[in-house]
């Protein structure tokens, strides 16, 4: 079994609620229409990190969105369930 995992998700789509990107890069934002737009999904990726596993949501380029930490592998497939709707093909 691999301890990382790549999902291109069918088509993008916003974070989960759950998954607000770290504090520090929301410091100082005011929920409204004044905040700025949450970037969609377009990859996760799910990886084994110090006895957890860590689902990773990436943009279209790569970039960091936002992550959660899971206390097992198929608690993380049950978040990407919940979150993103879709089947994880692995």
């Amino acid at each position: 079994m691999s301890s990382r995992i790549t999902i291109d998700l069918p088509k993008p789509l916003p974070p989960g609620e759950e998954c607000l990107p770290h504090a520090a890069m929301s410091l100082g934002a005011a929920p409204g229409p004044s905040a700025a737009p949450r970037r969609l999904v377009h990859r996760l990726v799910l990886e084994e990190h110090l006895g957890c596993w860590v689902l990773y949501r990436m943009d279209e380029g790569g970039g960091f969105i936002a992550d959660t930490w899971h206390g097992s592998r198929e608690d993380a497939l049950h978040q990407i369930r919940k979150e993103f709707g879709i089947e994880p093909a692995l």
